[in-house]
């Protein structure tokens, strides 16, 4: 049975959608129908990843790309709108498919049915691909940013990448925290960073977190197949290893080095 969560900030939308899955899989279970960014990052902290997320891209409180901001997200995602100006983005996401509202039956079965190959097929290819991917960005990238000026106050602050402990998203900003636990905002997205600190030493961890070698002090075994990363200095927020990406991070950890 396919658990899937629906994240729909319009009732008659979200019970509509409900149906109409129900019609054409009467297989799957609806977890729960959540109509805001806040509920859905409360639920998905407190419960075990879904099958399937339904997303629509604008809520109530926000666009549906402020979840990933503050959670990591481990399952597909179809994403659901009216408008296509977020497509690009959106597929960028975990997303298999895009649907544009009204929602079509014919194309809402396509899109489960285009779920259920990919299901069968990633459960080994996914994690190889994930393993080629870090390998052949690596190979391609640039060399590696070494050195930063981050603004303070009236001043700009020469950093190293090897000042860097971890990086994460906070009210909208990156924030650095360094290996003494001084925290500067900088000025670049972490999908920047991402593409400009060494491979060997930084971990893109999830949505909101890069961390580095250095300052990983734990690894704990997490529910739900997920790793929980502990650092020094320590982070207010979980820094969590999906459980897809874990090989990835594991690849990296032990052969990296």
């Amino acid at each position: 049975m396919t658990k899937i969560l629906i994240i729909e900030d319009e009732q008659p939308a979200g019970e509509y959608l409900t149906q109409l899955i129900q019609k054409i899989d009467p297989k799957t279970e609806i977890l729960n129908v959540l109509d805001s960014v806040e509920t859905a990052v409360d639920w998905l902290s407190d419960n075990s990843c879904p099958d399937l997320i339904f997303l629509d891209v604008q809520l109530g409180d926000g666009t549906c790309f402020q979840i990933f901001e503050q959670i990591s997200i481990g399952c597909p995602v179809i994403f659901t709108t009216a408008h296509d100006e977020y497509a690009m983005r959106a597929f960028k996401l975990n997303s298999i498919d895009y649907l544009l509202k009204p929602i079509r039956q014919e194309s809402l079965k396509f899109s489960l049915e285009k779920y259920y190959q990919l299901n069968e097929e990633n459960a080994i290819s996914k994690v190889k691909y994930l393993e080629e991917l870090m390998h052949n960005q690596i190979l391609n990238r640039k060399s590696p940013r070494r050195s930063f000026l981050v603004p303070y106050r009236d001043k700009l602050i020469p950093l190293k990448d090897s000042d860097f402990g971890w990086l994460t998203i906070k009210n909208g900003v990156v924030v650095a925290t360094l290996h003494d636990d001084r925290n500067f905002v900088v000025d670049k997205s972490l999908e920047e960073l991402e593409n400009q600190l060494d491979p060997t030493n930084f971990f893109r961890a999830n949505r909101q977190f890069i961390i580095s070698r250095e300052c990983i002090s734990e690894i704990e075994l997490y529910f739900n197949g997920r790793l929980l990363v502990r650092t020094t200095p320590s982070s207010s927020n979980q820094i969590l290893i999906s459980k897809e990406r874990v090989p990835v991070f594991k690849k990296w950890f032990e052969e990296l080095s």
